[in-house]
């Protein structure tokens, strides 16, 4: 094992003393560190772990030191894995599914928010003897298992975000949102936006850590509904983090998100589908005129998304 890291500072913080990890798990790890120009050849499995906004640039330089049978792993948000697949073919491309998250303290140190979900498979659905290898060496790490249907847990994980980077727009927890009935509202709607495009694309989306996106079409607060809801609640009570990566990237690290792409790969792929998106749409807006300092994180932005389609 080797890592891959451009940021300087982080990176010489790993040599002098491990990368280490905090929050639901403490321990530290000992591995070599490289730059992106200085990594030696070959690469036999790149598992790439960098945000949205960075694939192509991370990438790019590290296509010429894969193996002729290497191949990349996308443990990335969003729909990647066709950039990736631009880059190195889509025969040596790997999606993968996870839902535990962290976040950066400072140099040579990650805060672990606790365990998710961690699946990957092939993009053309066969369960290969790689993805099945891949799996069992993850899981001495985190409990991993292959999948046939790696499309529809990415999308499922896609619908889920939308959510996500709604909440992100308020200075508020993920539960404290959520137990708020006007705001489910809001996120139902962006929710059910993001599953028609998924069912006019034939994509059976799959659930996501108990969150089942089926259950809001009905109504926001129908007993499926509220079971659905709870399931949430109590994944996000189960970590350390109250809020998203991208809330921590707005108000705290006060850069760019990764939700602009994510939602504009959702907006793209409903234009070819023909399905509106106005609250997507909204959002994605609203995410950056606070990037760009234009706007504030104001529970008036979840009101804004609810009549996006009036």
């Amino acid at each position: 094992m080797q890592f891959v890291e451009r940021d300087r500072e982080h990176a010489e913080a790993i040599r002098r003393n491990g990368l280490q990890i905090a929050g639901k798990s403490d321990f530290t790890v000992n591995v070599p560190v490289y730059s992106p120009d200085s990594v030696p050849a070959p690469l036999q499995v790149l598992l790439l772990a960098v945000k949205t906004l960075h694939t192509r640039e991370a990438l790019e330089p590290l296509v010429p030191l894969l193996s002729p049978d290497g191949y990349v792993v996308s443990m990335q948000n969003g729909l990647e894995e066709a950039k990736i697949a631009a880059l190195v073919g889509p025969q040596r491309t790997v999606g993968a599914f996870l839902t535990f998250g962290g976040y950066f303290e400072r140099p040579g140190r990650l805060v672990y928010s606790g365990p998710g979900s961690l699946r990957v498979g092939e993009l053309d659905r066969r369960i290969t003897t790689r993805v099945q290898t891949l799996a069992k060496a993850l899981s001495d790490f985190h409990p991993a298992e292959p999948t046939d249907n790696i499309q529809g847990f990415l999308w499922g994980k896609l619908i889920l975000s939308t959510m996500y980077f709604a909440t992100a727009t308020v200075n508020a927890d993920v539960v404290d949102i959520l137990n708020r009935p006007e705001y489910r509202k809001v996120l139902a709607g962006l929710i059910t936006e993001a599953v028609r495009v998924a069912d006019a694309l034939r994509i059976k989306e799959e659930p996501v850590d108990g969150f089942n996106h089926a259950a809001l079409q009905s109504g926001p607060d129908t007993p499926e509904a509220m079971a659905t809801w709870e399931a949430q609640i109590a994944y996000w009570k189960r970590g350390v983090a109250g809020r998203t990566g991208v809330w921590r990237d707005l108000a705290v690290r006060h850069r760019q998100t990764e939700a602009g792409p994510i939602l504009g790969a959702l907006i793209e792929a409903a234009s070819g589908a023909g399905v509106p998106v106005p609250r997507a749409q909204t959002l994605a807006r609203i995410i950056q005129d606070i990037e760009q300092g234009r706007r504030g994180m104001d529970w008036a932005n979840l009101i804004e998304i609810d009549q996006a389609d009036r």
